[in-house]
């Protein structure tokens, strides 16, 4: 009997649908020696997160299968059944697998089949451990070295286990370049510059090191691959990058924050837990001007994107953005119309209660009047608790910084009668004279501008008044100051 071409092609072409549909989904066929009739869980890690997938019962030999119509996202996984009897593997494209292994030695009996990830994983498992072993031998060694020469020979033999281990893992990455395994020991690895660029004197430049190493950070790890998200390494490696690798600075974590959320939008779930993490993490920070890359965030990402979001979350997130927008770090300061109090009536006011009440008193002035390589802009209060022990004290850092130029606005907040009074008796008590003493006897305004919620508050301006420094102690505000002043030369 024969067949015309187009019968085979068209035969072909059912036969390759028929086995695309039986890859589709997972089976893994699980054969556990020394268990029967238990309870195996297939879990998954979720960066450091373990999830449960799967459950089944083990027949009485051992024996079971995890099944699925639906693919799990590629990853590292796990087959659990009591806290010291589990294991990984790797799910890549092919979820279509064998394992067997001996409960009695899970590390040196398990065995995979129809998975050449795992296949190469649990050999390149074995490789490192059989190399931590000479490792440690190596740093007993050296402990115990006798000379300077035993210690440099000792050494040199470290050095050639690391090369080992480097070429090792460079070989599986070139010849298993398309499967999962791949990408995995990849994103473990850390980028170290060649040997070229570490020559002569160049050799110990921690500095070349480190641009390298900020350079080709992602050259191995992908960040936008989903199916490292679901491995313990994923969070750390994106950690690592914003802690270490970008410069901590609002301007460049802004732009390392854009590459990762608009890189990761290709894949809703990678996009949804990127956004979420950074989101929190910039919302927690205590460094100085990480609100701006906060609010950066919230902005340009969140607000727009997060839908999970209640929609009363969401804005109030609006309401705290527009509060905050005016005074990040970067923008020019908003401006103030405040009236400053002369020293001379300070002591004036100690004598005569009706001067102490006047209201009148002063000149009005516009901050973008007050020019000065730095301004120190202060908001406090006489009743408040820790403003009586920061004001003092930015006073006498005042009398260190005033030779250079700077100057201090000191606001006091209260803006009744009442108000005035104590915060003359506060200035004559403390001998706060000699720098800007005001207050805004007939507006409320710059609390709404300055979004003040608290006292003592102060700011670091530069000579246009853009903000350079916020919610700082006076101690942190000179030190800011200084640096500024010696690496600018100002």
């Amino acid at each position: 009997m024969t067949f015309s071409r187009g019968f085979l092609s068209f035969l072909s072409l059912v036969l390759l649908s028929s086995s695309t549909l039986l890859a589709q989904g997972y089976q893994i066929e699980v054969e556990l020696k020394g268990l029967s009739n238990d309870t195996v869980i297939l879990g998954e890690y979720f960066t450091s997160r373990m999830i449960p997938k799967d459950t089944m019962i083990l027949d009485q030999k051992g024996q079971g299968v995890f099944k699925g119509e639906t693919a799990f996202t590629g990853g590292l996984y796990l087959i659990y059944m009591d806290p010291a009897h589990y294991f990984d593997l790797l799910l890549g494209d092919d979820q279509h697998l064998s394992i067997s292994a001996d409960t009695s030695d899970l590390v040196k009996s398990i065995s995979f089949r129809d998975s050449e990830d795992n296949r190469i994983f649990q050999e390149y498992k074995d490789f490192l451990q059989v190399k931590s072993g000479e490792r440690e031998i190596i740093k007993t060694l050296y402990k115990g070295a006798a000379s300077a020469e035993d210690s440099a020979i000792i050494t040199e033999q470290q050095v050639q286990i690391n090369k080992e281990m480097e070429s090792y893992m460079d070989q599986v990455e070139k010849d298993y370049a398309t499967l999962f395994v791949s990408d995995f020991i990849g994103a473990t690895r850390e980028p170290i510059p060649p040997e070229s660029m570490l020559n002569g004197e160049r050799r110990h430049d921690d500095s070349i090191r480190f641009f390298y190493y900020r350079e080709h950070y992602f050259d191995r790890f992908d960040p936008f691959n989903i199916r490292l998200l679901h491995t313990p390494l994923y969070e750390g490696k994106i950690m690592n990058y914003l802690t270490r690798v970008v410069p901590q600075h609002p301007d460049s974590l802004m732009v390392a924050v854009d590459y990762l959320l608009d890189g990761s939008k290709m894949n809703e779930e990678l996009y949804r837990y990127m956004l979420i993490t950074l989101f929190n993490y910039f919302a927690e920070s205590k460094f100085i001007g990480m609100d701006g890359v906060y609010f950066h965030i919230a902005e340009n990402y969140y607000i727009p994107d997060a839908t999970w979001s209640s929609p009363e979350f969401l804005a109030k997130l609006k309401e705290n953005l527009e509060l905050n927008k005016p005074t990040l770090i970067g923008q020019p300061a908003p401006n103030l119309n405040l009236r400053q109090v002369p020293d001379e009536h300070f002591g004036m006011a100690a004598q005569d209660t009706a001067i102490k009440k006047d209201p009148h008193i002063g000149q009005d002035f516009s901050l973008y009047d007050i020019d000065a390589p730095f301004t120190i802009l202060y908001f406090w209060e006489a009743d408040c608790g820790h403003c009586q022990k920061a004001t003092p004290a930015l006073y006498e850092v005042y009398t260190r910084l005033k030779d250079k130029g700077v100057k201090v606005i000191s606001v006091h907040v209260i803006n009744s009668i009442e108000g005035k009074e104590k915060w003359v008796d506060f200035v004559n008590e403390h001998h706060l004279l000699g720098w800007i003493n005001c207050w805004s006897p007939y507006s409320n305004d710059f609390r709404k501008n300055y979004n003040l919620q608290s006292y003592p508050q102060l700011f670091v301006l530069d000579r246009d008044k853009f903000i350079v420094a916020k919610r700082l102690t006076p101690e942190q505000a000179e030190q800011i100051i200084n640096n500024l002043i010696e690496n600018e030369g100002v």
